[in-house]
């Protein structure tokens, strides 16, 4: 069953958003922990510590590792992020510390609520089975945005046929991935644990947060900064309506704020949030060259539209009157772009 399982190929949609970290972190009783640690002597005979994080709760988190260590240093206490920048709710993370030296046990240092908003658009294809004579994790990574994502690398956990977690691998680092490519990438294991290695587990995606980018028809882009603690799908420029439309699902099961930026594109520009079909509150401002449109969303899955993006829209009479009241026209001020999703 467990070759089986390991055998298995497996088509991942890996999220992924515009990070800003909350100003107070989690508690030590929050659902963060450990699942699995060991370690091993490298083939440069240096004590490599490598575990898992998971995150059981229901907020998207940053974890920032800690091992206490006796090296040429004296002691002291090393720091490392998990591999992945951010822990989403129920999901894994793989760590690892490499100590020229002796080491205690590792253990959570700092849990930081994340603000994050995620789209799927990485796409990850691999066998989570060790390949070749190497015993390396393959696969490829396609990228589904209509913009280019920089400095992306795939991670796991190297596990043996007992469900041992023994290295955690990066792959080389890619510099460009650009909008609609796939590349094929390769994460080798230490040779100390290679003929021990039978699969891999706990996948997933590293890179630098992307300029983001709606595809308006054209051959023309509408940048946008959107930050949310929520799941994000089918984001989209819809022309019958000048509308930038997008499904949401806040994790909190409260529901949760939206701020979004998108260029001005002209002084007296008017905008309206529908949700669900309806005008809904929201706080909307310009400053001549940005828009900052502020709102709430309830718990559950919802579709938000944004109308007005680049022309006066044709309104119901509710909106025209919601817009009248939330919209407002500061003065130009220096552009601050709408760059990077996280």
């Amino acid at each position: 069953m467990r070759t089986a399982i390991a055998a298995l190929s497996i088509t991942l949609a890996l999220l992924f958003g515009v990070i800003a970290i909350a100003a107070s972190a989690y508690a030590a009783d929050d659902p963060v922990k450990i699942i699995a640690q060991s370690s091993f002597i490298d083939s440069e005979n240096r004590l490599n510590v490598v575990g898992t994080i998971r995150n059981t709760g229901s907020m998207p988190v940053q974890v920032t590792m800690g091992l206490n260590v006796e090296d040429g240093n004296g002691s002291h206490t090393m720091q490392q992020p998990t591999y992945g920048r951010i822990i989403w709710p129920l999901n894994d993370s793989p760590f690892k510390f490499v100590v020229n030296g002796t080491a205690g046990k590792p253990f959570i240092m700092n849990v930081q609520q994340a603000e994050a908003s995620n789209q799927l658009v990485l796409v990850l294809n691999y066998t989570s089975m060790a390949a070749g004579g190497d015993r390396a994790f393959v696969g490829t990574i396609k990228n589904t945005a209509p913009f280019d994502f920089h400095n992306v690398s795939i991670f796991a956990s190297v596990r043996s046929d007992n469900w041992t977690q023994l290295d955690t691998v990066r792959s080389d680092v890619i510099p460009v991935l650009k909008s609609g490519e796939e590349k094929a990438f390769v994460a080798k294991p230490d040779p100390a644990v290679k003929s021990r290695t039978a699969y891999y587990s706990c996948a997933g995606i590293d890179f630098d947060a992307p300029i983001a980018t709606i595809d308006a028809g054209n051959g023309k882009v509408i940048s946008y900064d959107l930050r949310t603690i929520s799941q994000i799908s089918s984001m989209r420029y819809e022309n019958a309506n000048d509308s930038i439309a997008f499904g949401i699902r806040p994790y909190s099961p409260n529901g949760g704020p939206v701020s979004l930026k998108i260029p001005q594109f002209n002084q007296n520009q008017t905008l309206t949030v529908m949700l669900d079909g309806q005008p809904h509150n929201a706080s909307i401002k310009g400053d001549g060259r940005t828009m900052y449109i502020d709102f709430f969303v309830p718990k559950g899955d919802h579709e938000v539209k944004i109308q007005g993006v680049k022309n006066v829209p044709e309104l119901p009479s509710a909106a025209i009157a919601l817009a009248a009241v939330t919209a407002v026209a500061i003065a130009t001020t220096r552009f601050k772009a709408a760059f990077k999703l996280l």
